[in-house]
């Protein structure tokens, strides 16, 4: 048996199993048939856990994997490296992280933004607070640059990430992700020298 079977409720094991289809799919990841299967929890208590249905579900999901994603910039940010440091080790970490899951995994946050549509638009909101968030994340480690500078970099480097994650998982490499994180750790070197 899962172990994680004995330690999350039902309620739990659905949240992520939306993130994960999400991360793999985009929001048609996050389908109701698809989530009851992959987190185990009898078919009739989707409704029961999520009265508002799919886009509730998707809603918490999307708020789930947005910290847990703040928490792991806040992680690879950490200490008292130079700010070009970090962000090559934020990069760094995160190229890791798409070899350990062999690219078969992106951003849930990303992957539902492509697939907004008319009956989803509820959830752009949603995947906007996330990527502002992240942005807000790393542009605190960003000292002592001015904050709107701070800012403009937070809101590049996940605009980088995104696009590199694409990239990578087209080719199956970490090297645009590794490769994004030497030229935005250039351009926070070089915003650094100018100030």
């Amino acid at each position: 048996m899962d172990a994680r079977f004995l330690l999350e409720t039902p309620r739990d094991r659905m949240v992520e199993a939306a993130v994960a289809g999400m991360r793999a799919s985009g929001l048609a990841g996050a389908g109701i048939n698809q989530v009851i299967a992959a987190s185990g929890a009898p078919k009739g208590s989707l409704y029961h856990y999520f009265p508002g249905g799919k886009l509730q579900l998707a809603q918490e999901a999307l708020e789930h994997f947005g910290q847990e994603r703040c928490r792991g910039l806040e992680a690879a940010l950490a200490g008292a490296a130079p700010p070009d440091q970090k962000i090559k080790r934020l990069f760094g970490a995160l190229a890791k992280g798409l070899v350990r899951e062999d690219f078969r995994l992106g951003c849930a946050v990303a992957g539902v933004s492509l697939d907004l549509d008319e009956d989803a638009a509820a959830l752009a909101p949603v995947c906007a607070a996330q990527l502002a968030l992240w942005a807000d994340t790393v542009a605190a480690a960003l000292l002592p640059l001015a904050p709107a500078r701070r800012l403009a970099l937070g809101r590049f480097t996940v605009t980088a990430f995104e696009g590199a994650l694409v990239q990578a998982r087209a080719l199956r490499s970490a090297e645009p992700v590794l490769e994004a994180g030497e030229l935005v750790a250039g351009l926070v070197r070089h915003a650094l020298d100018t100030t």
